[in-house]
């Protein structure tokens, strides 16, 4: 378990200095900043998912983290994992990314599940820390509960945008983001 703890790890760790490090990446920064999570393999909760503690943020057009990815460090993406992974137990990794249209629109539609916020009802909605799980579930039984990369979460009042890229490993998840950079078509 210990030896799976520290490859995570460094696992992690490798995929966010890949993120940190591509030039253009600050595009890919929403408002509400970035996180990126990998989980153990029979992960339950969210110290079973190691992610950047503060998330990845960005200042004049750079990019960076502050500390290293640790267990627990985030909820929220630590629940996206973790429900992914009651559906496909093989994506343990993902991150959220801000939102472009013309990302979304430049995707294989069979690769996004788009996720209205509205489609959630209101006793569920109210529950603090459930939106997340409820997109991801949501997402899977549109996929007919077949695996796939991108989750787009349309947002809602007060709530931004994002795109969520999944899958097996961070290094992935990061290379699947940072090929996005190509579908952005405006100047920054």
């Amino acid at each position: 378990m210990e030896s799976e703890k520290n490859e995570v790890l460094l696992r992690l760790k490798e995929a966010a200095d890949i993120f940190v490090s591509n030039p253009k990446s600050y595009l890919l920064i929403p408002e509400i900043r970035t996180n990126l999570g990998y989980a153990l393999s029979n992960a339950k909760d969210i110290n079973d998912v190691a992610a950047i503690p503060g998330r990845i943020t960005s200042a004049f057009n750079r990019v960076f983290y502050c500390l290293p990815p640790q267990f627990g460090a985030s909820d929220h993406i630590a629940r996206v994992i973790i429900t992914a992974m009651r559906h496909d137990s093989n994506i343990r990794s993902a991150i959220d990314l801000r939102y472009y249209e013309s990302i979304v629109y430049s995707l294989p539609k069979h690769e996004i599940c788009m996720f209205d916020r509205r489609l959630e009802k209101e006793e569920s909605r109210k529950k603090e820390r459930h939106t997340m799980n409820f997109m991801v579930d949501y997402c899977f039984e549109q996929w007919n509960g077949e695996s796939h990369n991108y989750i787009v979460d349309e947002g809602d009042v007060g709530k931004e945008k994002t795109i969520f890229v999944l899958g097996k490993d961070p290094v992935e998840v990061v290379e699947k983001s940072l090929s996005l950079l190509s579908f952005i078509s405006i100047n920054r």
